[in-house]
């Protein structure tokens, strides 16, 4: 089966959608599936040449107070590349853009779409958007386009109860993301390097932060947080890896509250080897966003065996399981300097989550692709079906005539 990923997020811009998009396209491809293509707007300063797939780029103009680009949806060509192709299957992961190009494919060529709801992007259109009305009647549109695909996935079961509360009207399938880090040794070198960029030793827990530096993710519960245990005398170092229009205000939060020697920015790492290092090297990993449905950092740091810290009853919480495959608090900084103390107090408990997480929490691409191309098959079958009963309809109506 020959599938198209239809996208508004790809690299080089870098979020969970981007890295979602490229890793399922590379797990298809190298995999042996079928042919697969990736449809996505342009980015300047893009170098696709290292994909083992091609990426097709449409033009785009930047959002403004956003990363992220809209794209010319108009594309005549895209028809004729994807029957050169056979593509069976479209797959959309973005309302915006990438789903209209995918219904203007769908009329010519005949084909299913799949959409995948990633994020609560409601919340970049009232960055992006300060008119009332015109936010209302753009998520209005958005979510026309959701009900016009043929199949809906979400990523967790939290995302798909958001979308019925807020205009989605059928039926959705939970398809949970994956990673692309193996259980594996990490490079030894990029561990000596970690220990002496920060001073690390032993017995003092090293806690991370992987992710858009943008205070939305609750970063400022975790420097709140850390505050408190520093002035209850609890031992730690901290690492926030990952850039973002807020960095800069969360460094100089730091240093006000003069947490400098113990709370560190390491910026962007974009090399995937030393960024799983980061996690191996960690003892925790400290994620109390409410904002992020399914985020790919808690397979990541489960495939490190770095048990994760999330908010209760948060779509991050879903695939874990309290004191068993992860650590949980309340959305208050109280709360999660509460537990990460408790959390290291019980040492038993704390390696019985650590090993779990790795056990039970990691779940590769490859699997994840597995599922999804069961799904396509049904999804192909049940639209071949409405099709020729279309046509049976259409056919019956013109003989009564």
């Amino acid at each position: 089966m020959n599938v198209a990923y239809i996208t508004d997020s790809f690299p080089p811009i870098i979020d969970g959608v981007s890295r979602c998009v490229a890793e399922s396209a590379k797990e298809y491809t190298l995999g042996q599936h079928g042919k697969c293509i990736v449809v996505t707007p342009y980015v300047p300063g893009r170098n696709d040449l290292d994909y083992p797939f091609p990426v097709f780029r449409f033009q785009s103009v930047r959002i403004p107070n956003l990363e992220y680009r809209f794209g010319y949806p108009f594309i005549p060509v895209l028809s004729k590349r994807f029957n050169e192709l056979g593509i069976d299957i479209i797959h959309v992961h973005s309302p915006f853009t990438a789903m209209t190009v995918a219904r203007q494919l769908r009329r010519s060529l005949k084909i299913p779409i799949v959409y995948t709801q990633h994020t609560k992007w409601e919340f970049d259109i009232g960055r992006a958007v300060a008119i009332p009305a015109v936010r209302k009647t753009l998520e209005k549109f958005l979510y026309n386009n959701i009900n016009a695909a043929d199949d809906v996935w979400t990523v967790s079961g939290k995302t798909g109860e958001h979308i019925c509360n807020h205009g989605f009207n059928g039926e959705y399938t939970v398809m949970e993301n994956g990673t692309d880090f193996p259980i594996a040794e990490v490079n030894e070198s990029f561990m000596r390097d970690i220990n002496q960029k920060y001073e690390l030793s032993d017995d003092v827990p090293l806690l991370l932060f992987v992710g858009r530096m943008m205070w939305y993710k609750n970063q400022g519960i975790i420097i709140d947080a850390l505050e408190i245990l520093k002035k209850r005398d609890f031992k730690f170092k901290m690492v926030f890896v990952g850039d973002g229009r807020d960095l800069d205000d969360m460094k100089k939060n730091v240093q006000e509250k003069n947490l400098q020697d113990c709370i560190f920015f390491a910026g962007r790492i974009n090399n995937r080897e030393e960024l799983r290092a980061y996690y191996a090297r960690s003892d925790m990993f400290v994620f109390p966003s409410t904002y992020d449905n399914a985020p790919l950092v808690i397979r990541e740091a489960a495939a490190c065996g770095c048990p994760s810290l999330v908010i209760r009853d948060s779509s991050a919480s879903e695939i874990l399981v309290e004191n068993q495959t992860g650590f949980f608090a309340e959305e208050t900084a109280e709360s999660v300097a509460e537990s990460i103390y408790e959390s290291f107090a019980d040492t038993v408990r704390y390696n019985l989550v650590k090993q779990n997480a790795m056990d039970k929490v990691y779940l590769p691409w490859s699997k994840v692709v597995d599922n999804s191309i069961q799904r396509y098959a049904e999804v192909c079958e049940k639209y071949k079906t409405k099709l020729e009963n279309k046509k049976s309809k259409l056919k019956f109506n013109y003989k009564i005539k």
